[in-house]
């Protein structure tokens, strides 16, 4: 079991990286001006990332409170805070700016700052997590 979820959370991880580097290729490439490619933005990154994301949370919780890492490992809990700003960023920068763009209006450049924000967050989570100092 505590292989299985070790190997989920390692693959959610790569999952909302990837995701992380689409959004931020359709923040600086369509999905500003273009309808189609926000929504799609959108979705990516409401179901992808945002969902992946929070499960990868609870899967690592999950992985602390199977003892596969002890309570104390302070990656972890770092880790763990490092997603709050993702999610604040989503909520402040984002997801306005891609409401705005799939109305029919042209984003602004927060949109590209905020998924080159949720990158450099998750790029520090994913560093942490790989490397356990």
């Amino acid at each position: 079991m505590e292989t299985g979820l070790l190997h989920l959370h390692r693959t959610l991880g790569y999952l909302v990286f990837v995701l992380s580097l689409v959004g931020l290729v359709l923040a600086l490439t369509k999905a500003r001006t273009d309808a189609r490619a926000a929504r799609l933005m959108d979705q990516l990154h409401r179901f992808g990332l945002l969902m992946a994301g929070r499960l990868n949370i609870l899967i690592g919780v999950a992985t602390l409170a199977v003892g596969i890492w002890p309570w104390t490992t302070w990656w972890a809990w770092a880790g763990l805070l490092l997603w709050a700003p993702v999610e604040i960023v989503n909520k402040r920068m984002i997801s306005p700016e891609l409401a705005l763009a799939r109305d029919g209006g042209a984003a602004s450049t927060r949109l590209v700052a905020g998924a080159a924000a949720e990158l450099v967050l998750i790029v520090a989570i994913f560093g942490l997590m790989s490397a356990r100092p």
